[in-house]
């Protein structure tokens, strides 16, 4: 347990007076996110928080190595997330700068997941209920690209809030620590406690109202990690399929994210056009204040997150069948909320 404890005050303390330099550079520099239309907030706020947690992230990790002997073992996954990181968070940083098209960022995202499916964060079998175990060999790369894809536009796209990525992340990465500290893969414990730790290391510069933002760059790397982490915990038994638990674990932003493609979709859109149309825009619009909205969604994921770890303990059939209603639920949720936008909307106009 002590090492869990030091590991974690070096990954908050890492994040956190990181991220003061990080602050003092990005002012210096001009590297600021100024007001517009879609923002809201309404002086020019510094970011590349992003760059700040990557460091956390690697000093952690080196401090693992360190502070814990058998993490000689993990030298492998260790690496892969640091190379990794690396180059989301490169990419994330000229997304920031320049700009990206959805293809250009598509492929970038692809690369990174097949370089981290040869460094052991893969899924190589997939547990279906009567149906039995698929192993999937080389092609379980298809299913890595898509399950990275999914978590880092997820984390992507709910970020635009102050503290609603960051508080978000950490809810999910505490859910899947609570479900795995059970299970013999103490790796899998030390990464979820440093994506802890980073993220709560990181939300008193965030936190409404923020004083830096971690842009695409930030945003990236916590849905990297996210995916890694729940690459690495995936309990493949035949008895449950394996990537359900942590998919609902990171139900909000998963969520929001399929919920505001298909809309997009059906309107003639592109899906990748960001809107305010989010989860989280829909709250506020209500009349619930940034912080009301962001503590909200918290509870969602961690009620998501309790629910993970109930369904865990349960049989696949249930867990499938649970999942889908939750689902549902969401779907109902927003579609409600979407219906009192517009009648305060027509209100308001009358």
């Amino acid at each position: 347990m002590i090492y869990y404890l030091a590991i974690f005050a070096v990954a908050f303390l890492g994040s956190w007076l990181l991220n003061f330099q990080v602050r003092a550079m990005a002012t210096t520099r001009g590297f600021l996110d100024y007001p517009s239309e879609r923002k809201l907030h309404t002086s020019p706020i510094p970011y590349g928080g992003g760059v700040g947690l990557y460091f956390a992230l690697v000093v952690a990790l080196v401090g693992l190595y360190y502070l814990y002997p058998p993490a000689l073992l993990f030298r492998n996954q260790m690496l892969g997330l640091i190379i990794g990181g690396m180059i989301v968070v490169l990419f994330g940083l000229w997304d920031d700068v320049a700009g990206s098209g959805a293809l250009l960022k598509l492929t970038a995202e692809a690369l990174v997941a097949v370089f981290m499916y040869y460094m052991g964060f893969r899924i190589d079998r997939i547990s279906v209920p009567a149906i039995g175990t698929l192993e999937l060999g080389y092609f379980g790369i298809i299913p890595t690209i898509f399950w990275f894809w999914l978590m880092m536009n997820a984390i992507n796209l709910i970020d635009g809030l102050d503290g609603l990525a960051a508080g978000v992340v950490a809810i999910s990465a505490g859910t899947i620590l609570v479900i795995t500290f059970e299970q013999a893969q103490p790796f899998n414990n030390f990464l979820a406690i440093i994506v802890i730790g980073i993220c709560t290391g990181f939300l008193p510069h965030n936190f409404h109202p923020a004083k830096l933002f971690m842009g695409d760059a930030g945003s990236l790397i916590l849905g990297f990690l996210i995916a890694a982490l729940s690459l690495s915990t995936s309990t493949k038994v035949p008895t449950m399929l394996p990537l359900l638990i942590p998919f609902l674990a990171v139900g909000m932003p998963v969520f929001d994210t399929a919920h505001a493609f298909l809309r997009r979709i059906l309107r003639g859109k592109h899906p990748f056009r960001a809107d305010t149309k989010h989860l989280h825009y829909r709250l506020m619009a209500l009349g619930l204040s940034q912080r009301r909205t962001v503590l909200f969604l918290y509870y969602i994921s961690a009620y998501l997150g309790v629910m993970a770890y109930v369904l865990s303990r349960t049989s696949a059939q249930i867990t499938i069948v649970v999942v889908g209603l939750l689902m549902l639920g969401l779907f109902l949720l927003a579609e409600n909320l979407a219906a009192l936008n517009e009648k305060s909307r027509d209100s308001g106009q009358q």
